[in-house]
């Protein structure tokens, strides 16, 4: 082999080790920024799921909230209409019994 072989061979030799480095050097940059771009996603990713998460449990807190108002106001019109029944039979009691107690007194006076 020639020596300006060897040289093309020796030159080629370095140039292909320093591209490994190069290569290395390279893929561990890629890799570290992936990685630190997994974690700033992975953040966001929290953000929003805590967001979400708050939002779901506000809207199932005022659904509760609608919920038992509704419940609440049905039970107060049920009570004043049932209220409302036995003041009418009352007053239909107490009429019943005021003319039997003026029959009384007109049998009485009679």
């Amino acid at each position: 082999m020639s020596e300006a072989k060897l040289g093309i061979l020796t030159k080629a030799i370095v140039q292909f080790e320093e591209d490994v480095k190069n290569v290395k050097h390279d893929t561990a940059d890629v890799a570290k920024a992936l990685i630190l771009k997994a974690q700033v996603l992975s953040s966001e990713l929290e953000k929003i799921a805590e967001s979400s998460f708050n939002e779901a449990q506000k809207s199932i807190e005022s659904e509760r909230d609608a919920t038992i108002t509704s419940l609440r106001e049905k039970s107060n019109e049920d009570k004043e209409k049932l209220l409302a029944q036995i003041r009418q039979r009352a007053e239909k009691s107490l009429d019943i019994a005021i003319e039997e107690v003026l029959k009384a007194l007109e049998g009485a006076y009679k």
